[in-house]
């Protein structure tokens, strides 16, 4: 089965792009969705999160508080790594036991939804990499009109992230999202035939690679 990672850049509209492999009936793993997850209350996660950072980031019903994570973590970096080195290990263990419950119900590829995909430097966990991409100049004015941030803010939410061009010379395939949803859509069942065929490829290999390690 091949493996897909699916990331881009902040408004570049990933979220729009995973939506389209869903609905056309392809197994869609959002590690958004993992690490809310993972972070349930009572869970081994929150409760180390709890450890290093206090009782501060926990809500009146034993919550993880997502704002005040946001503000101790936005700009201290150290912060911010210690958060990930609770949250990522546990979310790869879990995309990886979908990923293989997937691949024993003999599907041909599945998608991984992963914002930060080359920040988490996980690149190396997929077949295949898609960015989806619009122009800097896009993401800032697609943000100021959906969270009407300030320009300073909408500033530092971007440079959080690894830029957009960086990420588009990584890809091994790229949705440009800059046009209308059709032309979006189009892109994307394009990307699905090229994947269903490297999936065939990859399964018919898979035999002979078998042979050849026997021999």
């Amino acid at each position: 089965m091949l493996v897909v990672g699916l990331t881009g850049g902040i408004s570049s509209g990933k979220s729009t792009v995973s939506a389209m492999f869903r609905q056309a009936g392809v197994p869609v793993i959002c590690a958004d969705e993992l690490a809310h997850e993972v972070v349930k209350p009572r869970s081994p996660a929150l409760e180390d999160i709890r450890r290093v950072f206090g009782d501060e980031i926990l809500d009146a019903d034993g919550v993880l508080d997502r704002v005040v994570m946001a503000r101790l973590i936005f700009k201290d970096t150290s912060k911010r790594r210690m958060l990930e080195s609770i949250i990522h290990p546990r979310v790869s263990e879990e995309k990886n036991r979908r990923i293989a419950q997937f691949e024993q119900q003999g599907l041909p590829f599945v998608v991984v939804d992963v914002p930060l995909l080359y920040e988490a430097a996980w690149e190396k966990n997929f077949d295949v990499v898609i960015v989806v991409y619009v122009p800097r100049e896009i993401q800032e004015k697609r943000l100021a009109e959906r969270d009407n941030m300030s320009a300073h803010e909408i500033r530092s939410r971007v440079d959080s992230q690894m830029a957009i061009e960086d990420k588009r010379k990584r890809a091994d395939m790229i949705v440009d999202n800059t046009g209308s949803l059709d032309y979006t859509r189009l892109q994307v069942e394009n990307i699905m035939r090229r994947l269903s065929q490297m999936a065939d490829l990859k399964k018919k290999a898979a035999p002979q690679s078998l042979n050849s390690e026997k021999r």
